[in-house]
């Protein structure tokens, strides 16, 4: 009797478990899943914002710093073909190797007050957009000649400037812009240069003053769906990144923010 009993107690202890158990487990298991990875991938998304707002910050201060220097004259914001010592950085193609791009950012006039070739991305690009995805608006000390449009003033020194505070200085864009300047018209409603939309369908632009922020983006169907249209075009055609198939542009708040910023005003 006593062996008959060690022998079932035995048994009930190494029982496994039951089809019904397993799959309770894994239900559990599922939903405390999906509760806990979208909280994962909000805090990610916050970090890459914090760490590419961290870039444009590094990037303002030494723009600031190379005006200190230079009795308040702005760096240029064009990138100058195989000239990358004549504006703040190098000119970037998509067949550049990794070598030939690093020159170029550390060729630029600002690598001697910013002197992290990582400063120079945002961390939400991909694979094939280069070491520098980063541009500076097209209103500082361009090239006239390479903006659309007429009515504009653009700026050579910070004493020009009113109110340092509401204009833009450098943009996070996606693709790969050979020039490194954001361009946007003046004077009618469009887009040029693609806008990020990573960063939760915004992108964080930082002013004349130093300070940073986060855009998020209101017209889903006229910023951001172009956007990403626009990107995948320029990637698989291997061309400049632009924005195109844009439609009517002229009631998007998005484009008329970025172009108040940059310009003081829409210009229409």
């Amino acid at each position: 009797m006593r062996n008959k009993l060690n022998h079932t107690v035995h048994r009930k202890a190494t029982r496994g478990f039951t089809l019904i158990e397993l799959l309770v487990v894994i239900a559990i298991i599922a939903l405390l899943l999906s509760i806990i990875m979208p909280s994962l991938r909000r805090a990610k998304e916050l970090a890459q914002r914090i760490s590419c707002s961290s870039n444009l910050k590094q990037l303002t201060i030494a723009w600031r710093m190379y005006a200190d220097d230079y009795d308040g004259k702005v760096v240029p914001c064009r990138a100058v073909q195989n000239y990358p010592d004549q504006a703040w950085t190098g000119w970037n193609y998509f067949d550049y190797d990794v070598q030939t791009q690093v020159s170029r950012i550390r060729e630029g006039l600002l690598f001697n007050y910013a002197e992290s070739v990582d400063a120079y991305k945002c961390p939400t690009s991909k694979k094939g957009e280069g070491l520098r995805t980063y541009c500076m608006a097209c209103v500082w000390n361009p090239p006239v000649a390479n903006l659309p449009g007429s009515g504009f003033k653009v700026f050579t020194k910070l004493s020009d400037v009113k109110n340092l505070g509401s204009r833009n200085v450098f943009v996070d864009n996606v693709g790969v812009d050979y020039d490194a300047m954001f361009t946007v018209p003046y004077g009618m409603p469009e887009w040029r240069n693609i806008p990020n939309w990573r960063h939760n369908n915004g992108t964080t632009v930082s002013f004349a003053d130093g300070h940073v922020k986060y855009w998020k983006w209101t017209n889903l169907d006229l910023t951001v769906e172009v956007a990403k249209r626009s990107y995948e075009l320029s990637m698989l055609n291997k061309t400049i990144a632009r924005m195109v198939d844009q439609g009517d542009q002229s009631n998007n708040d998005d484009l008329k923010r970025v172009q108040r910023a940059t310009w003081g005003t829409t210009g229409y």
